[in-house]
């Protein structure tokens, strides 16, 4: 039997690390779950009794000392074969840990491409590059979730590439039952949806996720395309600068913001396509939720994005920053019930079959066989 720590800051049922709990081969693998706070932010996952738990209740960059001492005493007690880290402080920690308990192999989940090039300078830049690169030295084994990251470990940053393997993740085909048919069409009264053509946007409001983009081509469209209306759902640090942007354009008709909600997938059912300008991702979860759910897709051309998405066969795949781009493409969508239907049904189609956990799973666990052969 062999012991794997899944070690994170948090865990939300069904996300991509609660589907490895949950879906482990229980004859090869006993799988715990370590996290730094307990406060999940959409849903708490449901383990079984056999699911060993624990918590480091700290998850701020000063308490990564006592978090690594934490740690420590965890795998020796539990005495874990591996330790599964997910993101980079939680590697630094994971590096720091098993140095002081080598029996643990150390893995990482690589969750971000690009975001120490794009958001760092200078010293800052320089000093997040080489702890990376003694994370990546130290792990047995590191999981990427598509090829531009992989690209970027072993072209840019030299990492062997016998050491990387290339996982997508996986979900589970129950999270993304239809919604209740009354409730949709209660939120589609109270936003006042019908006869518009109504798009979605799932997103953090941070830079990264280019929402001043998609703005930027809702007022390209709004004598082309009278009836469309955007509906952004998250919160963040833009959102002041997103407000203000809507109000100079004039769009208070033709754009709301519904902040954070614990029913996104809800709100995606009513929509009739969802559309992600994002300039920054590793794997996009929304991407996954929108092919599940039935719905054409305009993605950007970022990791994980020019993997799954065939454009004009499973969505709509288009360059970052690129307003002209993102209302063509809108634009196709309004005018085509056909288009739209035809990429919805490609792109569920796509996820049943590549996507789903049962096909995933096997990946990595053969991760975990390779971490301690």
């Amino acid at each position: 039997m062999i012991r794997v720590l899944q070690f994170a800051d948090l865990v939300n049922r069904y996300d991509f690390i609660d589907n490895i709990v949950q879906r482990a081969d229980l004859c090869r693998f006993e799988v715990g779950v370590c996290v730094r706070t307990n406060q999940s932010n959409i849903q708490a996952p449901v383990y079984s009794d056999r699911t060993p738990q624990w918590s480091l209740n700290g998850t701020r960059r000063q308490e990564i000392p006592r978090a690594t001492c934490q740690l420590v005493r965890i795998l020796r007690d539990w005495k874990a074969d591996i330790l599964h880290a997910h993101h980079f402080d939680q590697a630094v920690i994971g590096l720091l840990a098993t140095q002081l308990y080598p029996k643990a192999r150390l893995v990482i989940g690589r969750h971000y491409s690009d975001a120490i090039y794009r958001s760092s300078y200078g010293w800052k830049k320089s000093l997040l590059l080489n702890i990376e690169r003694l994370t990546n030295n130290r792990a047995a084994r590191i999981v990427a979730p598509s090829t531009a990251i992989v690209e970027i470990l072993c072209g840019r940053q030299g990492v062997p590439t016998t050491k990387v393997d290339c996982v997508p993740y996986g979900f589970v085909a129950e999270k993304y039952k239809w919604p209740d048919a009354n409730d949709v069409q209660q939120f589609r009264d109270e936003w006042r949806l019908e006869q518009r053509f109504v798009i979605g946007n799932f997103a953090r409001l941070h830079e990264e996720k280019g929402h001043r983009y998609l703005i930027d081509a809702i007022a390209q469209l709004r004598h082309r395309v009278p009836e469309l209306l955007l509906l952004i759902v998250g919160d963040g640090p833009e959102r002041a600068s997103i407000e203000k942007q809507i109000d100079d354009l004039g769009l208070a008709n033709a754009v709301r913001l519904l902040g954070w909600r614990r029913d996104p997938l809800m709100v995606m059912a009513a929509v009739d396509a969802v559309v992600q300008p994002t300039l920054q991702e590793a794997f996009s979860q929304v991407m996954a939720e929108a092919l599940w759910m039935h719905k054409p897709l305009v993605i950007t051309d970022v990791s994980g994005a020019s993997d799954i998405i065939v454009d004009e066969g499973n969505g709509l795949l288009i360059p970052k920053g690129d307003s002209g781009a993102l209302s063509r493409a809108i634009a196709r969508l309004a005018s085509s019930p056909q288009l739209c239907d035809q990429l919805g049904s490609a792109g569920r189609s796509y996820v049943e079959e590549h996507l789903r956990i049962d096909r995933v799973i096997p990946r990595i666990e053969e991760v975990f066989l390779r971490a301690v052969a």
